[in-house]
């Protein structure tokens, strides 16, 4: 049975191994291995998205599938046949959305100063798993990604080099050395990140006519937040598909959300940060995802 309609307009997750995604596979279709879905969670779609799920193994297919509903998707079953995985090679599409303040804030640059205002140099500070510095790579940036946690840093490059771009990862501790070189960076940002003895620094390294992007926790997200991974089945449900060693478990990414007040910033406060600058976008107590946030796109002077 084929999909048709809205259905078949969703995206497809094919988690066979890769020497056989590679053999053959749907146009389109993204793979990412059963055996490594827990490690490459960040290159899934945001949760509570709909996704088509391929495997030809049912064992394999229900494992996947349990995990992934487990983490908030919606899951499908992709009807296959043989002469749909007619597309050899690597997989030329993404699951994963870089942040939407992010795309939203490029826009507005390229509005304001015009698209020849785009690339250049670009500091994503604590990158993560590196979502947003790839994107700005493949916005024409040369990206510097920064983060304290080395295993974050190898995923941002294997995503880099998964998506034909290239980042400079830097591991550093911000938050115990809150210093950044001077006027290097035409585009420096910020997401989900606080640590306020930092905001001097942040605003010198951006270069006169350059940009700032900051997106954080408002205050009246504090409390929301909560401290833990995903649930230990997900995990046990990847580790019994892939008959992998009890002593070599698959990494279950721990999150963590802010619960206190010195992690979220009140009305005003990124904007009053950055003061002569020249504010273009910003807003406080945007919801979003269950959560509420303050926003802030902002030039500095030539």
């Amino acid at each position: 049975m084929r999909a048709d309609g809205k259905a078949a307009s969703l995206p497809v997750l094919d988690v066979r191994a890769e020497a056989r995604f590679l053999a053959g596979h749907a146009p389109g279709a993204v793979n990412i291995p059963l055996e490594e879905l827990a490690r490459r969670a960040h290159e899934l779609p945001p949760k509570g998205s709909a996704v088509r799920l391929y495997d030809d193994d049912s064992a394999r297919w229900k494992a996947a599938a349990e995990a992934l509903r487990l983490r908030g998707y919606a899951v499908q079953p992709a009807a296959l046949a043989t002469d749909d995985l007619r597309e050899c090679g690597p997989s030329r599409a993404a699951l994963w959305q870089p942040s939407p303040f992010l795309v939203e804030a490029l826009e507005c640059i390229a509005a304001v100063a015009g698209p020849a205002s785009l690339g250049g140099r670009a500091l994503d500070i604590a990158c993560g798993t590196g979502r947003d510095a790839v994107y700005l790579a493949m916005r024409d940036y040369e990206v510097d990604a920064v983060d304290r946690l080395p295993d974050a840093l190898e995923r941002a490059q294997d995503l880099a080099r998964r998506s034909g771009v290239r980042l400079n990862t830097i591991q550093a501790d911000l938050r115990r050395e809150p210093v950044l070189p001077a006027e290097r960076y035409d585009l420096v940002t910020v997401l989900r990140f606080l640590h306020r003895p930092l905001l001097p620094a942040i605003r010198e390294c951006v270069a006169p006519g350059g940009f700032v992007v900051y997106e954080t926790f408002h205050r009246r997200d504090a409390g929301r937040g909560r401290t833990g991974g995903p649930p230990r089945r997900i995990c046990a449900a990847l580790r019994q598909a892939a008959s992998r060693p009890r002593h070599e478990p698959y990494p279950c990414q721990g999150s963590t959300r802010p619960v206190e007040t010195r992690h979220t910033v009140a009305d005003g406060e990124l904007a009053a940060a950055f003061a002569g600058f020249e504010p273009i976008l910003a807003r406080d107590g945007v919801a979003r995802g269950g959560r509420m946030f303050s926003q802030l796109l902002a030039r500095r002077p030539r």
